[in-house]
């Protein structure tokens, strides 16, 4: 596996700047990747005739499903947001973050 040495000077002033474009630009990849992965399911899904893709855009769900959705919603804005002002993790605190259900 070939690597790259971060540069001396850093590309935006500051590491800390570089670190955060770089966390961004890793974030931007993987959400790509899963909404391109999402849009390849729903197609086949769609071929197989197991969903239909309108129906699927327009549902809102209710009840258990709504509650988690905004549980994990809720989860995830607090880890990314509140990442800057975090001093310490706990593996105790990170799992149940990740609680569903």
């Amino acid at each position: 596996m070939r690597t790259v040495d971060r540069p001396e000077r850093p590309y935006l002033g500051q590491k800390e700047l570089d670190d955060l474009m770089r966390m961004n630009s890793e974030l931007l990849a993987e959400l790509w990747i899963l909404r391109d992965r999402v849009t390849v399911l729903e197609h086949m899904l769609q071929e197989k005739s197991v969903i239909d893709r309108k129906q699927l855009n327009e549902y809102v769900p209710q009840g258990d499903l709504a509650k988690e959705l905004e549980r994990e919603r809720a989860a995830l804005i607090e880890r990314v947001a509140g990442a800057p002002h975090a001093t310490s993790y706990t593996f105790e605190s990170l799992a149940r973050q990740a609680d569903v259900g």
